[in-house]
Formats: C-alpha cells, structure tokens, sequence
C-alpha cells in the first residue's frame, strides 16, 4: 500500500457518512410517523383520503403542494401550470408551437404524475383517458403528465368545494359535458 493514511481517512470519512445517513433516516421515520398521526386531523383530510391510489405518502404529499390557502390557485389552470402538467403554448404571428412544460414545481410534477399512473389500474374512466391518447403521445411519460393534468383539474375542484372524491359524480358529470359538445 503506496498511501495507507490515506485509506485511514476514507475509512474514518465512510464511516462518519454512514453515521449521518443513518441520522437523516431515523428523522425521516420520525416525520413519517408523526405524519401519520397529525395528517387525518386536519380538516381536508377526507379529500386527500378520497383520492384513488393516493395512499398515505402522496395524499400528503399532494396537500403540501396546495396547501390550505385557497386563494393560491385561482383556477385549475394555474395549478396545473405550477405542477408542469399542461403544456405551454408559444405563438408568434401564424406560427404555434406546443412546447414540454419545464418552468414548474418539478417535485409536485413528479407526484402527480406518480399518482396519475397508480390511478390507472384503480379507476375506470382515467384508463379509458389514457388508452386511446397513449398512441398520439411520444413518450409514456407524455400521456401520464395528460392523465395528471385531468386529475389536477378534478383535484382542484374538490379542494375548492371541499368535496372528496365520488366515482359516479365525477362519470355523470363527463357525460353530460360530452353531451353538449
């Protein structure tokens, strides 16, 4: 061994890294817990809980992106503009070029998303979205982030009417928006 004071050191560096690993994963088991006990108080539980395939680590995860200030998202549209789920939209004279959202909250794009997916397997209707604009799309992620920009628009109302989740809502009132167009 040509430098054994240096292998001394990388032991001693591994060693105390290993240390701070295993304190950030003792603080995260802590937060998952006590986020488990304070999560269902809070009054706009019942929506996150209502929410298919959310389960206990994006439903909270999705209420920490909007929070409970009502007033922070004005429209569905603004919602989804911030999670990166709508594409955006470049015009300059009779050009128009559709262009992959990248200025957003890429966490809250990546939740989304993963809820989105999840969703397909638990929900009818989100399954029947995703098969037919699956072949129109590029990429798998393309038709997910369309799927989640659905669930966003619906997330929103809820979140504004304070209503959870009902499936037979939610179909009757997308037969009767299919029915005026």
């Amino acid at each position: 061994m040509p430098f054994p004071h240096l292998d001394a050191a990388y032991a001693r560096l591994a060693v105390a890294q290993a240390r701070i690993l295993e304190t950030l994963i003792r603080s995260r088991n802590a937060c998952l817990i006590r986020l488990d006990k304070l999560f269902p108080l809070h009054p706009d539980h019942e929506i996150y809980d209502s929410l298919p395939k959310a389960g206990t680590l994006l439903a909270p995860a999705l209420f920490a992106k909007l929070s409970d200030d009502r007033n922070r998202y004005p429209t569905p549209a603004v919602l989804q503009a911030v999670a990166g789920t709508c594409p955006l939209t470049k015009r300059s004279g009779k050009h128009a070029s559709v262009l992959f959202r990248k200025a957003c909250d890429r966490d809250f794009r990546h939740i989304v998303q993963q809820w989105a997916r999840l969703s397909l397997d638990a929900w009818p209707w989100a399954a029947t979205y995703y098969h037919p604009i699956r072949p129109h799309c590029r990429t798998d992620n393309d038709a997910v982030r369309r799927l989640a920009n659905r669930w966003l628009e619906i997330l929103w109302r809820l979140w504004v009417y304070r209503k959870p989740y009902d499936e037979a809502l939610h179909l009757k009132q997308h037969t009767l928006r299919n029915q005026i167009h």
